[in-house]
C-alpha cells in the first residue's frame, strides 16, 4: 500500500472514530436531558392537574373532571393520565397505545427513553379525596433526539468531506516531493542524473531530496570520470595527438582484424600518403606551421573518404610524415579515382599557403586480395616509393593481381545484379553462436551472417556488395528480405528454441518506412519478436543517435531488443549508448585479438565492462580466436563470447546451390 493510501486510511479512520465518539457523547447528553424533561413535565402536570381538580373532586363533579382530563389527553403530549379515588380505584383512565411515528424502531430500541410517572394528591378541603398520575408521551422526545442525531450526522458528513478534501490537497503538496524523488531514482536507474530544483518545505522531505540530489550528482560525476578515463586510455594508446587520427598501433591492430575477419576486407585498398619537406617547414617556419599542414592533410583525408560509398574506412598517421588509409569495399577503379582526387586536393595546399613547396606529397596504394598484412603493407610502401620517383604530387598503384570480375561492372549492371539477387533471393544465411562464459558454456543467441551470389552463383565479397547496396539505395529491400526470412525460419518447429541477432544497416534504421514495416511485422508475430535482436553498428549510431532511439522505441514495444555492434571502434560514448537501453554491446574484435599480449586493450575492456554493467548492459567479446584470449576476457567478466575458438559459422538456410552442396 502506498504512503498516500496509508495516510488517507489513517485520517479517515480517525475521522470515523472522532464521529463515533462525538455522536455517542451528544446522544447520551441529549437523551439524559430529554429524560429529565419528561420527568419534570410529568410531575409538573400531575401537580397542576391535582390542584385544578381538587374543588371538583370535593363536589364530586366527575363531568368537569373528565372534561379536563380529556382536554389534556387529547393534546397528545401525555401517554397516561389516571384519576383514582382515596382507595386507589381508577375513576378516569386514559392510556395511549399508538406507537411512536417518524422515528425508526431500531433507533427507539437502541436509545430507549424513560417515561416516569408524575403523581399528585387531589384534596377535598384538608382531607385527601384521591390522586392523579400523569406520564408524558416520549414521541416528541424521540423525534427531537432523532432530529438531533440526523442533523449531527449530516453536519459531520459535510465537515468530513470538506476537511478530508483539504487534507487530501495538503497531502498532495506534502507528498509531491516523494513522487519527484521516485522519478529521480527511476531516472538514475535509467542513466539520467537529474537534479530537483524545487526543495520541499517539510524538513524531513527536504533532507531526503537534498540527499538524492547529492547522490545523483556524485553518480553522474563518477560515471563521467570513468568515461573520461576510458576515452583517455583510448586516446593515449591509439590516437595521434597532433591530427586526432588513430596512430600506428591502432591502425595495425584494426587492419589486422579487418583482414583476418575474412569478410570486412575481402576487397579493399591500402593507401600510403607521405608529406614532403616537413622537416624543412618545421625548421624554417616552426613546428606550428608543420602541425597546421599535418592537420590540413588529416582533414582532407576525412573529407575525401566521405565521398565514396564503402563498407569500412580506417585512417591513421603512421609516423611524422606518413598517413595511411585502408578502405574496404572499394573497387580498383574507385581506388584510382580516390588517389587522383586526393592528389589534386593535396597539391592545392601549396596554393593556400600551407606549404612553401609545390611538391606537397605522394600517394602509393595497393589492392588487397589474399595477401597477409605484412605483404599488403610492403606493397603499399613500394607503391609510395614508386610515386616519389614519378614526380611531385603523383600517385602509383602497385598492381600484381588480376582485375576482379566485379571491377568491370558498370553502375547499371550493379543495380540490375543486386535487384536480381534480392528478387530471386540468391543468398545464404549462416549463424554463429554467442556463448555464455559458463563452464561448460551455453548458447546465448546466434548472430546471422549473410552471403549473396551473382547470376553464376558465385559469391560476391561482403566488403564489396554492402557498399554497393548502400550506394544504390537498396539497403531497405535487402534488410526486409533478411528480416522476413529470419521470422519465417524462427517460426519453424526445429527453430523454436533459437534466439537470433540480425545486423541492420544504418540507412534502414534511419528510414521511417522501414521502421514502420518492421514494427508491423513484429506486432503481427509477438512470440517471435521476443526471440529476435537487432544489431546496430556503433558508427551508424554516432552518425544519427536520434534515429537509433526512434528505432529502439519502435521495436522494444513488440518485445524485440537491440544490441550494439563493433563498440569502441568509433567515438560513441557509453552515456549515449545507455539512452538506447540495449540488451548488450559487442566490443570490436580489434580490441580482443591478441588481448592477452596487449595491456592497453585489457585496461580498456576492463573499464568498459565495469561501466556497462553499471548501466545494466551486457558485454560480448567478439573475434575470439584462441584459448588464451578466451580465458583473459572471461577474467574481465564479459557476459558473452563469440569467435572461431568457440563456434564457427554454419549454414542455417541457403538458396545458393554451391553453399547447399558444401553444407
Amino acid at each position: 500500500m502506498t504512503l498516500r493510501r496509508q495516510l488517507t486510511f489513517i485520517i479517515a479512520t480517525l475521522f470515523v472514530l472522532l464521529f463515533i465518539g462525538t455522536f455517542a457523547i451528544n446522544v447520551h447528553n441529549t437523551r439524559a436531558y430529554l429524560n429529565d424533561q419528561l420527568n419534570s413535565i410529568s410531575q409538573d402536570m400531575a401537580t397542576s392537574l391535582g390542584l385544578t381538580l381538587s374543588p371538583y373532586m370535593a363536589e364530586n363533579d366527575m363531568v368537569v373532571i373528565e372534561s379536563h382530563v380529556n382536554a389534556l389527553y387529547d393534546s397528545g403530549y401525555y401517554r397516561e393520565i389516571v384519576i383514582s379515588d382515596i382507595d386507589g380505584k381508577p375513576l378516569i383512565e386514559r392510556i395511549s397505545s399508538h406507537p411512536v411515528e417518524k422515528v425508526p424502531n431500531w433507533f427507539i430500541n437502541m436509545f430507549p427513553l424513560q417515561t416516569p410517572q408524575g403523581e399528585s394528591l387531589i384534596m377535598s378541603g384538608w382531607t385527601q379525596a384521591g390522586s392523579v398520575k400523569v406520564s408524558a408521551h416520549p414521541e416528541f422526545a424521540y423525534i427531537r433526539l432523532w432530529s438531533t442525531c440526523v442533523q449531527s450526522f449530516y453536519l459531520f458528513l459535510i465537515g468530513f468531506a470538506v476537511l478530508f478534501g483539504l487534507v487530501m490537497i495538503v497531502l498532495h503538496y506534502v507528498l509531491r516531493p516523494l513522487k519527484a524523488v521516485q522519478k529521480q531514482a527511476e531516472a538514475i536507474s535509467n542513466k539520467e542524473y537529474v537534479i530537483q530544483a524545487q526543495i520541499p518545505w517539510t524538513r524531513e522531505l527536504r533532507d531526503v531530496v537534498t540527499a538524492m540530489n547529492l547522490m545523483s550528482s556524485k553518480i553522474k560525476e563518477l560515471f563521467n570520470q570513468q568515461e573520461e578515463t576510458l576515452e583517455r586510455i583510448r586516446n593515449e594508446a591509439y590516437t595521434d595527438t597532433t591530427t586526432g587520427l588513430p596512430n600506428r598501433t591502432y591502425f595495425t591492430m584494426r587492419l589486422q582484424q579487418m583482414i583476418e575477419s575474412g569478410s570486412r576486407f575481402e576487397l579493399g585498398a591500402l593507401f600510403f600518403i607521405e608529406i614532403s619537406h616537413l622537416a624543412e617547414i618545421n625548421k624554417k617556419s616552426g613546428h606550428m606551421a608543420g602541425d597546421t599542414l599535418l592537420k590540413s592533410v588529416a582533414q582532407l583525408i576525412r573529407q575525401q573518404v566521405t565521398r565514396f560509398s564503402v563498407n569500412e574506412v580506417l585512417t591513421a598517421r603512421l609516423s611524422g610524415t606518413t598517413f595511411a588509409v585502408a578502405i574496404s569495399g572499394m573497387t580498383e577503379k574507385q581506388a584510382e579515382a580516390f588517389a587522383l582526387a586526393f592528389a589534386r586536393e593535396m597539391a592545392s595546399l601549396h596554393g593556400k599557403g600551407l606549404t612553401p613547396f609545390s611538391e606537397v606529397g605522394h600517394i602509393g596504394f595497393a589492392f588487397h586480395w589474399n595477401q597477409s598484412l605484412s605483404e599488403l603493407l610492403s606493397e603499399a610502401d613500394m607503391a609510395l616509393r614508386a610515386a616519389q620517383i614519378k614526380g611531385p604530387n603523383t600517385t602509383h598503384y602497385h598492381q600484381n593481381h588480376l582485375i576482379s570480375e566485379f571491377d568491370t561492372l558498370t553502375a547499371t549492371q550493379w543495380i540490375a545484379l543486386l535487384n536480381r539477387v534480392i528478387e530471386e533471393k540468391r543468398f545464404t544465411l549462416l549463424v554463429q553462436a554467442v556463448m555464455n562464459p559458463d563452464d561448460p558454456p551455453s548458447v546465448k543467441h546466434h548472430e546471422v551472417l549473410l552471403r549473396i551470389a551473382n547470376d553464376e552463383n558465385k559469391l560476391i565479397p561482403a566488403s564489396l556488395f554492402i557498399p554497393m547496396i548502400h550506394h544504390y539505395g537498396l539497403t531497405k529491400a535487402l534488410d526486409k528480405m533478411i528480416v522476413a526470412t529470419v521470422l519465417d525460419l524462427l517460426d519453424r518447429p526445429e527453430n523454436k528454441m533459437k534466439k537470433i541477432a540480425v545486423n541492420l544497416m544504418p540507412a534502414s534504421v534511419s528510414d521511417p518506412e522501414f521502421v514502420n514495416w518492421l514494427s508491423s511485422e513484429l506486432a503481427r508475430k509477438p512470440a517471435l519478436a521476443k526471440r529476435i535482436l537487432f544489431e546496430l553498428d556503433d558508427y551508424g549510431i554516432a552518425q544519427n543517435l536520434h534515429a537509433a532511439q526512434t528505432f529502439q522505441q519502435a521495436v522494444s514495444s513488440s518485445g524485440a531488443g537491440i544490441g550494439i555492434d563493433h563498440f569502441g571502434r568509433n567515438v560513441t560514448t557509453l552515456s549515449s549508448i545507455g539512452k538506447l537501453t540495449p540488451v548488450y554491446l559487442k566490443i570490436d574484435g580489434s580490441f580482443i585479438r591478441l588481448i592477452d599480449k596487449n595491456r592497453d586493450n585489457q585496461r580498456f575492456v576492463e573499464i568498459l565492462v565495469n561501466m556497462a554493467h553499471a548501466q545494466d548492459i551486457c558485454v560480448i567479446a567478439e573475434s575470439i580466436e584462441n584459448e588464451k584470449e578466451m580465458e583473459l576476457v572471461k577474467n574481465l567478466h564479459v557476459d558473452g563470447l563469440q569467435g572461431y575458438a568457440l563456434h564457427r559459422p554454419e549454414i542455417w538456410m541457403s538458396n545458393i546451390p554451391e553453399d547447399r552442396n558444401n553444407s
